[in-house]
């Protein structure tokens, strides 16, 4: 019993690692979702490039800007309607932890074919975390991605779950939203 709390707890952090890994390519319109699912909760982990959520990568310059993010942030920080669990699972969100991060690379070959621009290359993403628990993990049998109807600029989510059984990978579109979930448990 120790060992398999151990490596229950271990996964997600592990989990985690790979995914700061796979999220270093930068590809607007796709994100990439990490889902952990336990006995009695599962944990989110999201990743999208913020021009696919708010329109624009930039830092933020002005007023109209800064509401879209707050609301961003705001319609992020609520899993459970972006992702949508059958109301028999009995679930509610016990942590959601949304940023907005920046970064600034110089020098990328931005003007093709091997002519260096010497204008930065900007990224943001989105970043957020959640748990989410359950009173009945049996009822989970999937996931309706709500996400796609909510920002529109979204196309794809590269999604990776696992459990204490295995580790699997899918991709979730705006043409087919669902995810099931009774195959992977």
């Amino acid at each position: 019993m120790k060992c398999s709390v151990l490596a229950l707890s271990l996964f997600p952090a592990a989990l985690a690692a790979q995914a700061t890994q796979i999220t270093s390519t930068h590809h607007h319109g796709s994100g990439q979702l990490d889902i952990v699912l336990t006995d009695t909760d599962f944990s989110l982990s999201l990743r999208v490039p913020s021009i696919d959520i708010i329109g624009f990568e930039t830092p933020v310059a002005n007023d109209d800007e800064r509401t879209r993010v707050a609301i961003a942030i705001s319609e992020l920080s609520k899993p459970l309607d972006l992702f949508v669990v059958p109301s028999e699972a009995v679930c509610f969100t016990v942590s959601a932890n949304v940023i907005l991060t920046h970064d600034i690379s110089g020098n990328q070959d931005t003007a093709g074919e091997g002519g260096a621009s010497s204008a930065p290359d900007e990224h943001s993403e989105f970043q957020a975390d959640y748990v989410v628990q359950c009173q009945n993990m049996d009822a989970l049998n999937t996931i309706e991605f709500a996400y796609f109807q909510r920002f529109s600029g979204t196309r794809k989510l590269n999604v990776r779950v696992g459990s204490d059984a295995a580790t699997s990978t899918h991709e979730i579109t705006r043409v087919a939203p669902s995810l099931d979930v009774a195959q992977i448990r």
